[in-house]
């Protein structure tokens, strides 16, 4: 037990972020104390197997970041049994079923009991035996199964992969190649070209076309004058409107460019450096380790690149405590003497204190929030040694959306898992959201379970305690390199 222990600085929560920080500031010989309330790593990037998902919507998420986890068990259908886990984890009813069996109830049975206490308003409670069927099916590969709850993916040339090479904790962390990259409009798939060659050899571009986007692709990944020339007075423009105006863009090209290669959220989001610079960087990661642009982390993405950053802090001289509550956080007296922080298992000092928000007992969510969908399909539709990157483009917005399968070791064999997420509460996008699920799953696959959920971002309150460094949540980028980025901030800051 810790009591009264000097520390250069504590940590509050395992995310991606929080363990880039205290791995930074251990190897910088700072003595760094890093705890997390859950029993797990992760924080907001956790990963799970499938039984442990369904006890973390109904345990220990943070109701104040995700209030409601709709979880289907089969299809996306209005027919198939719905569970809507509500804020503060209360169940709209009571109600257990495991006394209907004489034999101790099995894990699916269990989960079941529990999850039973959600079903929607408009649904009544489904056969024990028939959802306890489908579980059980799914729940003999349990451990099979890395649901992630923020996926995201690496550039092959970006700040993630650098700053793993430079910290030298590759042997820590297993990736794999993100093969192939999809637009879905009006659900028809296009496969986006990764290389000259594939430009060309592509059936679906005119030849005019592949001359445009061969244009395109030679000016923007020059880094010199020419780039700066380029830009000239577009600078002012939506990257759409250079596009169109500099290199004629159209149509379905033009929206390749924009959804799948510089990965913008609506047309109009990013302006012409922006978009310029991620399609740079888009176009340089290609040839790094191979033909793809991106790479996905094996054994559940952020993670497990997370705690390969806590594995380099704990090397380092970091101390690691799970489990472990947060009660109070106070300013020490006088001038910059630093904090007293309460645990439950005794109190310890530090110059520094950097947390997740949700650790700020004032914390409140904010108006925005990341709506995302998990679905199990009984199918891998892309292969099952494929992985793939998708943007789903519609009227209503654009749903980003990641498919994995056991090539890195997501599903069990002949399953794949799609990841989908879109900017909005998930009152606004989930109409959305199914209809992407829907699109894919519609090639050869049957939903066998699936989640919809909403990741709030947390404000610390105004009167909160000066001082603190408080760090980011997820956002709705594809890559890992803004959250490496604000670690790096921070990092400089405090160092």
């Amino acid at each position: 037990m810790l009591d009264n222990e000097e520390f250069d600085a504590v940590v509050l929560g395992t995310g991606l972020i929080e363990s880039i920080i205290a791995s930074e500031l251990a190897a910088a010989d700072k003595k760094v104390l890093h705890i997390d309330r859950n029993p797990y790593y992760g924080g907001q990037f956790a990963c799970f197997t499938l039984s442990a998902f369904i006890e973390w919507t109904i345990e220990h998420r943070d109701e104040r970041q995700t209030p409601l986890v709709d979880i289907f068990v089969g299809g996306i259908d209005s027919d198939s049994p719905t569970f809507s886990v509500h804020r503060a984890g209360e169940p709209k009813q009571k109600t257990t079923l495991s006394s209907s069996t004489k034999s101790p109830p099995d894990h699916a049975s269990r989960l079941f009991d529990r999850l039973s206490a959600y079903i929607a308003d408009s649904q009544t409670l489904p056969e024990h035996s028939d959802i306890t069927e489908r579980l059980g099916r799914l729940l003999d590969n349990n451990r099979k199964y890395a649901i992630e709850l923020a996926p995201k993916v690496a550039y092959c040339r970006g700040e993630l992969i650098d700053m793993i090479i430079n910290v030298g904790i590759g042997e820590y962390v297993q990736f794999k190649g993100v093969e192939r990259n999809y637009i879905v409009q009006n659900d028809i798939f296009e496969r986006v070209p990764d290389s000259k060659g594939d430009i060309f050899a592509s059936e679906s571009l005119g030849l005019v076309e592949k001359r445009k986007l061969m244009k395109l692709m030679t000016a923007i990944t020059d880094d010199g004058e020419d780039f700066a020339q380029l830009l000239g007075d577009c600078a002012e423009m939506s990257f759409a409107q250079f596009l169109e105006s500099k290199f004629k863009l159209s149509g379905k090209l033009l929206h390749s460019v924009i959804f799948a290669v510089a990965r913008a959220g609506s047309r109009d989001e990013l302006g012409a450096r922006t978009g310029c610079e991620r399609v740079q960087k888009y176009a340089k990661s290609i040839g790094r380790y191979g033909r793809m642009a991106y790479l996905c982390a094996m054994y559940g993405g952020g993670s497990e690149i997370a705690q390969s950053f806590c594995r380099s802090c704990a090397v380092s001289g970091g101390t690691y405590i799970l489990s472990e509550h947060v009660r109070s956080i106070e300013s020490r007296d006088g001038e910059g003497r630093g904090y007293a922080v309460q645990l439950t298992h005794g109190r310890v000092f530090a110059k520094h204190v950097v947390l997740d928000p949700c650790y700020a007992p004032d914390a409140l969510p904010s108006d925005s929030a990341i709506s995302r969908a998990i679905c199990i399909l009984d199918y891998p539709v892309f292969g099952e040694d494929t992985t793939a990157i998708l943007s789903y483009v519609a009227d209503a917005g654009v749903v980003s959306m990641l498919y994995a399968t056991q090539a890195t070791l997501a599903t069990p064999n002949g399953q794949c898992v799609l990841y989908a997420w879109t900017n909005g509460r998930l009152s606004d996008t989930r109409a959305l959201l199914l209809r992407a699920l829907t699109a894919v799953s519609g090639l050869r696959a049957r939903p066998l379970f699936t989640a919809l959920f909403e990741a709030r971002d947390m404000q610390p309150a105004e009167n909160s305690l000066h001082g603190l460094v408080y760090t980011a949540a997820p956002d709705s980028t594809l890559d890992f390199d803004s959250s490496v980025i604000h670690a790096q901030k921070v990092v400089a800051q405090l160092l």
